[in-house]
């Protein structure tokens, strides 16, 4: 069963690289005990992929995942579970049952919204402005 989880990454996670969060998520699963779908062949993997990953140092309000799961009896429990596994810089808002035919989440995104915060101090003022 298709599967969409969107996510959240903030204070030092925003450091974790991409790799590194798609393996902070498998072990989440299994330590979750969510019945996720393996790929057949000589070395499986859990079937999960991500859409357009951050760079890294940026945080994100809404990050995107789809994964396969073998059964799903209530989404709010398996967000739950997840996130009773992860820490609190990390964490699923949602998970959205999908059709057979869905198309993925990478092929689907169209455009990113970022925001860009500064934080301002007099030292910082007076380099902007060349004093």
């Amino acid at each position: 069963m298709k599967t969409r989880i969107k996510f959240s990454k903030c204070g030092s996670m925003r450091f974790v690289g991409h790799l590194d969060v798609m393996r902070y998520f498998q072990k989440a699963f299994r330590r979750a005990q969510i019945p996720v779908s393996y790929s057949q062949g000589f070395s499986p993997h859990q079937l999960m992929s991500f859409s357009s990953p951050l760079g890294i140092g940026l945080s994100s309000d809404g990050e995107y995942m789809d994964l396969t799961l073998d059964q799903v009896e209530d989404a709010d429990r398996i967000v739950e579970q997840m996130n009773e596994q992860m820490n609190e810089e990390i964490r699923v808002r949602n998970l959205t049952i999908l059709k057979d035919d869905a198309r993925p989440s990478m092929a689907m995104l169209a455009a990113c919204d970022y925001m860009i915060c500064l934080l301002y101090t007099s030292d910082a003022a007076d380099d902007l402005i060349g004093v």
